[in-house]
C-alpha cells in the first residue's frame, strides 16, 4: 500500500466496528415524556429489486507537492508528522458499501440489513424489529447534477446520517465541495434538521471549522426532495485509529488543543458541536478541522438530537446540549485516541479502564479525562477556555516525563511560589559545627505554607482591582488594607462589595500566614455558609487543616482541588508537603511531577531529594540535586546537599572511596566565601577517616591533604580550627579547639 492509499485510507470518515454513527439522542423535553427514537441512519424507502450498491468512476491522482515532514503543536511542545496534500478524487471510495456490522436500524438502533445463514443481508429493507425502511444505498451517483450546479463524482464517507459526496462546483472555478445528505426523503425530521442547519450554520466561520456553502435540494428516486448541505472539502486524514493503534498522550493532546478553541467559538454562539469524535475531526496539510455539522443545536434546545453512542454525554437527555455535554465527548475522545476503551455489543461502554497502563504512567491525564467525562455534568470543565489551560498544563507534564526537558509555564489560577521551603534541611545538621546548636531537619506545616502558591484572584470578582494591588503586601498591611477598604465602601453609595468573594478570601489568607488558624477557619465556614464550597474556599480549608496538623483532611482537599485543575503544580506540591509531614511515603511521586516539569520550583527538587534518600536511592537523590539550575540562588545549597548525602548518616562499610571523593571535589567546586565550606570539608574529611580505618585508599590527595589517617586528621583539625575562629560564642570556640586538640595527628620528636 502506498503512502497515497493510507492517507486516502485513513481520510474515510465511516465509524470503527463500535456500533452505530451519529444517533438520534432521547432528549426529555419538560412538557414531553414521550421517548424518541434511539438512533437514525441512512435510510430510503426502498423499491423491490433495487439491492445492488454504486459504484465510484475511475480516476487518477495527481502528483503532490512536497511539504516540510513535520511541523509542531500544543504551543509548539509536540512534533506530529505533515499530512500529504491528497488529490480530492483520490478520496472516492471504490465499492461504496456499508459494511453489515455497521448497519443499525435509524428508528430503534437495532441491527438490521445482516447476513444469516446463507442470505446474506440487504442493504436496504425495513427493520424486522419495529417495521422501519432503511437503506444504505447511495442516493446520488457519479454524474448526477444537483442544483445545476454540482456535479456529484461519487461517494467519500457514510456517517450517522447519511453517504457523504464529493462533488464539483461548476459555478465558483471548479472547487470540489462535499454534500451530506440526508437520512430520507420522506422523513420530516430530516428535512427540520437540514432547515435548522442552513439558518444558523450559516453563521459559523471559524478557521477550525469547516465551512457552510450553501443548502439545495435534489429528488430522489421516487421524486421526492432530499436537502444536501454542500460543505468545503476537506482533504486530509481523519484521527480515526482504523488499525487497532493508538495516539501517545501528547499528540491526542496537542490534537485537542487545537480544536477546543473552534468549540469554545460555539459555544459563544450559543451553538454546541454535539458529535465530537476521532471521525469528525481532520488532520489537513495546513491544520485541524472539524468536519460534519449534522449534529450541531442550540444550548438547551430540545426535541431532536444527535449524537455518537460511546461518545455522547449520557445527561443530554435530561439537560439538551450544553457546554458541559460538548466537554464529556472531548474527554471521551481523548480517551478513544489515546486507551483501550471497553466495549459492548459494537459500542464503547462509560468510563475509563482504571488498569490502563497509559492512565497509570500519566496521572494527571488521569484526572484529567474523569473530570471531563464526570457522571455529573456540574463538576465538569465549565468550559472549553478552562480544559484548555488544564490540558496544556498536562501537556507540560506528559512531554517533560517523556522527553526528560522541563516544559515550564504559566498557571491561569494560581501564582508562582512565593518562596522556597526544605531547601536547608537535609544540610542543617553541620550547621552544629557553626553555631554549636542541633537543628531540626524535618519540616514545618508553617514554612510550607508561607512558601505555596496561592489562588489568584479571581478576575470576575467585584474587588479584583482592589484585591490585586494587596496581593504582594505583609499579612499584617494586608489587614489594615482590608479594613480601609470595607470603610471606604461603606461611605460611598457606588461601591457595593456585599458580593465579592475575594475580599474574605484576601483576608483569610492574611490571617493564615499570621498562623491565626482559629479565626481564619471562622471566615472560611462563614463564607461557605453563603456561596458553599467553591475550589478557593477548599484550598484555603487544606491549608488550615495543614497548619492544624490535620493531615488526613488537608490531603483530602488539596485532592479535591488537583481533581479539579489536573494540570496546576501547586495542589501537587501542597500534597507533596502534607506527605512528608504526615510520614507518608506518597510524596515522591508529586514532588518527581512538579520538578520534571518545572524546575524554577526548587522546592520540589530538595523534596524529591529528600524522598529518594529516606527510599535509600542516595544515587538519584544526588542526581536531582545535581539538576538544579546553575542561576538558581539555591544552587550552591543543592552543591552542598549532595555532598552531605552522599556521606550522611551511613556506616564506613555503606560507603565507597568514589563516593567520598564525589563529595570532596563537590565541595572544592564551591567558593571559599560560602559560609558552610568549612563545616561540609569537616564532614568529609571526616568520613574519610572513619572509612580509612576499615579500608584500604589510594594515594591520591582529597581536598588537598593526603588520603592517609595523617593527612585526614591534619584536615579535620584545620578545618576545625578555622571554625573556632568564626564561632559566635566562646563557649563553642572552646568546644571545637577541644574537637580540633583531639583529632590532631601525634606528633613526634
Amino acid at each position: 500500500m502506498t503512502d497515497q492509499d493510507d492517507a486516502v485510507d485513513q481520510l474515510a470518515t465511516e465509524v470503527e466496528d463500535e456500533g452505530p454513527a451519529t444517533q438520534r439522542a432521547d432528549v426529555l423535553a419538560e412538557s414531553s415524556s414521550v421517548r424518541r427514537p434511539m438512533s437514525t441512519q441512512a435510510i430510503f424507502r426502498p423499491r423491490e429489486g433495487s439491492n445492488s450498491p454504486g459504484t465510484a468512476e475511475s480516476h487518477e491522482t495527481t502528483v503532490v507537492r512536497t511539504v516540510a515532514p513535520r511541523r509542531r503543536l500544543g504551543g509548539g511542545l509536540v512534533e506530529i508528522p505533515r499530512v500529504p496534500e491528497i488529490d480530492p478524487l483520490a478520496a472516492l471510495m471504490d465499492n461504496p458499501e456499508v459494511a453489515e456490522s455497521k448497519r443499525f436500524c435509524w428508528n430503534c438502533g437495532r441491527p438490521v440489513g445482516r447476513s444469516t445463514g446463507d442470505a446474506k443481508g440487504d442493504s436496504e429493507g425495513w427493520c424486522p424489529h419495529c417495521g422501519s425502511p432503511y437503506s444504505f444505498l447511495p442516493q446520488l451517483k457519479p454524474g448526477d447534477m444537483v442544483a445545476g450546479q454540482y456535479e456529484i463524482k461519487g461517494c467519500v464517507a457514510h456517517g450517522g446520517l447519511g453517504w457523504v459526496y464529493l462533488a464539483v462546483d461548476h459555478n465558483v472555478n471548479e472547487r470540489p465541495v462535499v454534500l451530506k445528505g440526508l437520512v430520507h426523503s420522506g422523513d420530516a425530521e430530516a428535512q427540520a434538521i437540514a432547515m435548522a442547519e442552513r439558518q444558523f450554520l450559516a453563521e459559523v466561520t471559524h478557521p477550525s471549522i469547516v465551512k457552510i456553502f450553501n443548502f439545495v435540494q435534489h429528488p430522489d428516486s421516487h421524486g421526492d426532495p432530499v436537502g444536501y448541505i454542500v460543505m468545503e472539502y476537506v482533504g486530509g486524514q481523519s484521527l480515526k485509529q482504523n488499525r487497532g493503534t493508538r495516539l501517545p498522550v501528547s499528540q491526542a493532546i496537542a490534537y485537542m488543543l487545537e480544536i477546543l478553541p473552534a468549540l469554545g467559538y460555539l459555544h459563544s454562539l450559543g451553538l454546541v458541536y454535539n458529535d465530537l469524535k476521532p471521525e469528525n475531526i481532520v488532520l489537513t496539510e495546513e491544520q485541524l478541522k472539524l468536519i460534519d455539522l449534522g449534529a450541531v443545536a442550540r444550548i438547551n434546545s430540545f426535541g431532536y438530537l444527535y449524537g455518537t453512542p460511546g461518545f455522547q454525554a449520557p445527561d443530554i437527555v435530561r439537560t439538551g446540549p450544553t457546554v458541559a455535554t460538548d466537554i464529556y465527548t472531548v474527554g471521551r475522545t481523548l480517551a478513544a485516541l489515546t486507551l483501550k476503551l471497553r466495549t459492548r455489543d459494537g459500542r464503547y461502554v462509560e468510563g475509563l479502564p482504571d488498569d490502563d497502563p497509559v492512565l497509570k504512567k500519566y496521572d494527571s491525564y488521569r484526572r484529567l479525562l474523569r473530570r471531563a467525562t464526570d457522571p455529573d455534568p456540574r463538576r465538569r470543565f465549565t468550559s472549553a477556555e478552562e480544559m484548555s489551560a488544564q490540558l496544556m498544563g498536562v501537556l507540560r507534564e506528559v512531554v517533560a516525563r517523556d522527553t526528560g526537558t522541563p516544559r515550564p509555564g504559566l498557571s491561569t489560577v494560581f501564582t508562582r511560589s512565593r518562596s522556597t521551603f526544605g531547601e536547608h534541611l537535609l544540610v542543617a545538621h553541620t550547621d552544629v559545627y557553626l553555631d554549636g546548636h542541633v537543628h531540626s531537619q524535618n519540616l514545618t506545616a508553617r514554612e510550607i505554607v508561607t512558601a505555596l502558591q496561592v489562588p489568584l484572584i479571581d478576575p470576575g470578582d467585584v474587588a479584583a482591582p482592589l484585591l490585586s494591588s494587596m496581593e504582594l503586601s505583609e499579612p499584617v498591611q494586608t489587614l489594615d488594607s482590608l479594613r480601609a477598604v470595607r470603610h471606604s465602601a461603606l461611605e460611598s453609595e457606588g461601591i457595593d462589595l456585599s458580593e465579592s468573594i475575594g475580599l474574605p478570601l484576601m483576608e483569610v489568607r492574611a490571617l493564615l500566614d499570621l498562623g491565626n488558624v482559629t479565626k481564619a477557619t471562622s471566615k472560611l465556614d462563614e463564607l461557605a455558609e453563603q456561596v458553599g464550597w467553591r475550589w478557593r474556599l477548599v484550598w484555603f480549608r487544606g491549608v488550615a487543616e495543614l497548619l492544624n496538623g490535620d493531615y488526613d483532611a488537608a490531603r483530602k482537599d488539596f485532592t479535591e482541588v488537583l481533581d479539579m485543575f489536573p494540570g496546576e503544580l501547586a495542589p501537587k506540591m501542597a500534597l507533596a508537603a502534607t506527605a512528608e509531614l504526615a510520614g507518608t511515603d506518597d510524596e515522591r511521586g508529586f514532588y518527581e511531577s512538579v520538578w520534571r516539569t518545572d524546575d524554577s520550583v526548587i522546592s520540589a527538587a530538595f523534596g524529591l531529594a529528600r524522598a529518594l534518600s529516606v527510599e535509600g536511592d542516595r544515587t538519584a537523590a544526588v542526581r536531582t540535586l545535581d539538576e538544579v539550575p546553575a542561576t538558581s540562588r539555591h544552587f550552591t545549597t543543592a552543591r552542598l546537599t549532595s555532598a552531605v548525602t552522599l556521606l550522611s548518616g551511613r556506616s564506613s562499610n555503606e560507603i565507597t572511596e568514589a563516593q567520598i571523593r564525589d563529595a570532596a571535589r563537590r565541595v572544592e567546586a564551591l567558593p571559599e566565601t560560602e559560609p558552610r565550606v568549612l563545616q561540609i570539608r569537616a564532614l568529609v574529611l571526616g568520613a574519610a577517616m572513619d572509612w580509612l580505618t576499615e579500608h584500604k585508599a589510594s594515594t591520591n590527595h582529597i581536598l588537598g591533604f593526603p588520603f592517609t589517617e595523617h593527612g585526614l586528621r591534619l584536615g579535620v583539625e584545620m578545618a576545625l580550627r578555622a571554625l573556632a575562629r568564626l564561632a559566635p560564642t566562646q563557649e563553642h570556640r572552646y568546644r571545637l579547639v577541644d574537637m580540633a586538640n583531639a583529632v590532631r595527628p601525634m606528633s613526634t620528636f
